[in-house]
């Protein structure tokens, strides 16, 4: 029941999923990458983010995939959010001790301040529409070394819906294809090639606040 609930204390039904990519993992030449779908269940309100790390490694991706998207979050919500890496859903949820990448470690928890964080493993590749389009974004953020713009990330967002079915992968891939032509002309190597892919809503008395 949320006819008690004002706008001040109404408290956002998040779901974050969180995906980093690296290219030359290992290497001197490694490209970095982040992504991430955010939900705001009660206003049906997505955001997506991606953002290029620079040389790094795909643990360090996937600790930052989840700090950028937390950093989307402009109050106190409770969030649950999705990763495929073990590494991160272990370390956060206290299986893990930090040996390293502290500083990252850091700034990941910094970002869970004031949220009821709530953290889920999900097997990646599974076909979870939401994971994907986290993968395909930090994908593309990796393989173009550069961050996708706001308007470049609205016209991903038209095309996902919080309802959105398989077939927006598909059309999201078909986005970031041609938003990175723009970038890479004459591009050999598609990021995707590789990839072969098999009710939070509550009722309020008032039109709950944006979380973003």
């Amino acid at each position: 029941d949320n006819s008690s609930t004002s706008a001040d204390t109404y408290v956002p039904i998040i779901t974050i999923y969180a995906d980093g990519s690296c290219f030359g993992n290992g290497t001197q030449d490694s490209a970095a990458g982040t992504g991430a779908v955010v939900i705001d269940h009660n206003r049906r309100e997505l955001r997506l983010q991606a953002s290029y790390l620079g040389p790094g490694t795909n643990q360090q991706a996937e600790i930052v995939a989840c700090t950028n998207a937390l950093r989307l979050l402009q109050r106190p919500c409770r969030i649950e959010i999705f990763s495929d890496s073990r590494y991160v859903i272990d370390t956060m949820a206290g299986r893990n001790r930090i040996k390293s990448n502290r500083t990252l470690w850091d700034g990941l928890i910094r970002a869970c301040y004031r949220h009821h964080v709530t953290w889920k493993w999900i097997r990646g590749h599974s076909g979870v529409v939401f994971q994907e389009i986290a993968d395909r974004l930090s994908r593309v953020a990796a393989d173009l070394r550069s961050g996708l713009s706001e308007d470049e990330l609205e016209s991903v967002s038209r095309l996902v819906k919080v309802d959105s079915d398989q077939a927006a992968i598909g059309a999201v891939e078909q986005e970031l294809r041609r938003l990175a032509a723009r970038y890479q002309p004459q591009r050999s190597v598609d990021p995707f090639d590789e990839l072969n892919l098999n009710s939070h809503r509550q009722g309020f008395a008032f039109t709950p606040p944006s979380a973003f």
